[in-house]
């Protein structure tokens, strides 16, 4: 397997990428560490947050430095998501997320990437869908959760919650899809969250990865710091929970990043 019609975006090469599943398009785009790196790539999966607001040019400059240090790095639209056909579900997004690790394999046959080298990095919501992932297959050799979104199931019932998806469907710009009808969409999801497969307590049982780290700021109010200790109490050795002194959520845009840049960088590159 070869990319025809190669692009650029400066020293990196970049290709899109369209992944079919359930009859619709799940649209996204990979990058290619620098030249001097010689095939086969390991890689990164990015498993993005709700909602997907910065573009993947304003994603990818946080992850220059993992492409500097020979990462491949695909970034993918969900579908519901800006560029991707459907709407927005966990079942929707795990499956997504499979038919990445699908396609990553057919990448590694190809030897395009490593296959024992294939990783996830999810951010937000993405943290939560990353675990229901890994859980499901055994081809991730890593895993880095930053602010993760994990107490779905009593965020998604709150009036806060709630509050948030109108305030999203009022002032998200036109390029960013909100939830149009926020009832059908929360009574979804607590019904998927019925389902065992979406439990993140019985999924993170279940991961098969071979490291796991998650990043989360002391001042994070969506997740409490607090919470994840608690959750993740009997992993201690699956598990390194590290939190940062003066950090909150919102941290994926470039300026925010650069403080646990190095740590990100460590963590995979070791």
């Amino acid at each position: 397997m070869e990319f025809d019609n190669k692009q650029y975006d400066g020293i990196y090469e970049v290709t899109e990428v369209e992944i079919h599943n359930d009859g619709e398009i799940v649209r996204g785009i990979m990058y290619f560490p620098p030249q001097k790196y010689n095939k086969p790539y390991p890689l990164i999966l990015f498993f993005h947050g709700f909602p997907q607001i910065l573009t993947f040019k304003e994603i990818i400059r946080n992850f220059q430095i993992l492409l500097d240090e020979g990462f491949a790095v695909i970034l993918p639209n969900f579908r519901g998501y800006r560029l991707s056909e459907g709407e927005i579900s966990l079942k929707s997004q795990v499956s997504d997320g499979l038919k990445l690790i699908e396609f990553s394999i057919q990448l590694a046959q190809n030897d395009i990437i490593n296959g024992n080298d294939i990783n996830i990095l999810g951010y937000d919501l993405g943290g939560y869908i990353s675990i229901i992932v890994s859980s499901l297959t055994d081809s991730i050799n890593k895993i880095l959760l930053i602010s993760p979104i994990l107490d779905l199931k009593t965020k998604v019932n709150t009036l806060e919650f709630r509050n948030s998806l109108n305030y999203l469907n009022r002032f998200l710009p036109g390029s960013v899809r909100g939830i149009k009808n926020v009832d059908k969409f929360i009574s979804k999801t607590n019904t998927e969250l019925k389902n065992e497969k979406f439990q993140i307590e019985k999924a993170f049982s279940n991961i098969k990865c071979k490291k796991m780290k998650i990043i989360i700021g002391k001042n994070d109010k969506i997740t409490s710091p607090m919470f994840l200790e608690t959750l993740f109490s009997n992993y201690r050795d699956k598990i390194d929970v590290n939190i940062i002194e003066g950090m909150d959520h919102d941290i994926i845009d470039h300026e925010s990043f650069k403080q646990i840049s190095d740590k990100v960088r460590r963590f995979f590159s070791k």
